[in-house]
C-alpha cells in the first residue's frame, strides 16, 4: 500500500515538473515575440477641405539599387584592355607590312639594276660585234677596190700585149682578146661585190649607231640608279619609280 502511494506521488511530481517546463517554454516564446514588436502603421489624417495635406514618406522603403556597377566596370576595363591589345597588334602588323614593303621595293630595285646591267652588257657586246663586222666589210671593200685598180691597169693595151707575149701562141690577137674578156668579167664581178658590201656597210653603220645609243641610254640609267641608292631617302617621300626596261634591239640580218 505504501509503495503504490509512493508511485502515485512520483507520477504526480513528474507531471507537475512537465507542466512547469511547458509553461516556461511558452513564456520564452512569448518573450521572443515581444522583443520584435511590429512596426505601427502610420495613420493617415483626414483631409481637411481648406488645409494642404502632408504625406509622410519616412516609412516608404526606397527601391533596391542594382549592384552591377563593379561588374560593368570590370567588363569595360577588360574591353578596353582587349581593344588596346588589338591596337597594339594592328600597329605591330602595320610595322611589319611596311618593313616587308620596303624590303620588296629594295628587292625590285636590285632586280631592276641587275636587269639594266645585263642589258647594258648585251648592248655593249652587240655594238662591239657590229663594229667588228663593219671593220671586216671595210677591209673587204678596200681589197676589192685595190683589185679593181689592178684590173684597170692590166686592161691597158700595153699590159695585155706583155701578158700575151708570155703565152707564146700562134694567134696573139685571140690571146689578147681572151685576156681582155677575162679581166672584164672579173671587173663586173668585183663591182657587184662592192655594191653588196656598200649596202652592208651602210646597214652596219646604222646598226652601230643604234647600239651605241642604246648602250649609252642603259649606262645613264645604271648610273642614275647607283646615285639614287647612294643618296639617303628624303623623309616623307617615297622612292622614285624605276624606269621600265627597254626592249632588246632587233637582230640585224647576216651579211650576204
Amino acid at each position: 500500500m505504501k509503495k503504490s502511494l509512493a508511485r502515485v506521488a512520483l507520477a504526480a511530481l513528474a507531471a507537475l515538473m512537465l507542466l512547469q517546463t511547458d509553461a516556461q517554454s511558452q513564456r520564452r516564446r512569448t518573450s521572443r515575440r515581444t522583443t520584435h514588436p511590429s512596426r505601427p502603421q502610420p495613420v493617415q489624417a483626414p483631409d481637411l477641405p481648406d488645409e494642404p495635406s502632408v504625406v509622410s514618406t519616412a516609412d516608404d522603403t526606397p527601391p533596391a539599387t542594382t549592384r552591377r556597377t563593379p561588374s560593368r566596370t570590370r567588363t569595360q576595363q577588360s574591353t578596353q584592355a582587349e581593344n588596346e591589345q588589338l591596337r597594339g597588334t594592328v600597329r605591330d602588323l602595320s610595322g611589319q607590312v611596311e618593313q616587308l614593303s620596303g624590303q620588296l621595293k629594295q628587292l625590285k630595285s636590285d632586280q631592276r639594276a641587275m636587269y639594266d646591267l645585263e642589258q647594258l652588257t648585251r648592248a655593249e657586246q652587240r655594238a662591239e660585234q657590229l663594229r667588228t663586222q663593219l671593220r671586216e666589210v671595210t677591209d673587204k671593200e678596200f681589197q676589192l677596190q685595190e683589185r679593181l685598180a689592178e684590173i684597170d691597169y692590166e686592161s691597158q693595151p700595153d699590159s695585155i700585149q706583155r701578158r700575151a707575149a708570155l703565152v707564146g701562141s700562134l694567134n696573139p690577137s685571140a690571146v689578147r682578146d681572151a685576156i681582155a674578156q677575162q679581166l672584164e668579167r672579173e671587173r663586173v664581178r668585183i663591182n657587184k661585190q662592192l655594191e653588196l658590201l656598200g649596202a652592208s656597210h651602210t646597214r652596219l653603220e646604222a646598226s652601230v649607231a643604234t647600239a651605241d645609243a642604246e648602250a649609252e641610254r642603259l649606262r645613264q640609267r645604271v648610273e642614275a640608279a647607283d646615285q639614287g641608292q647612294q643618296l639617303p631617302p628624303t623623309p616623307g617621300t617615297d622612292a622614285a619609280p624605276q624606269p621600265s626596261p627597254s626592249p632588246t634591239p632587233a637582230a640585224q640580218p647576216p651579211l650576204e
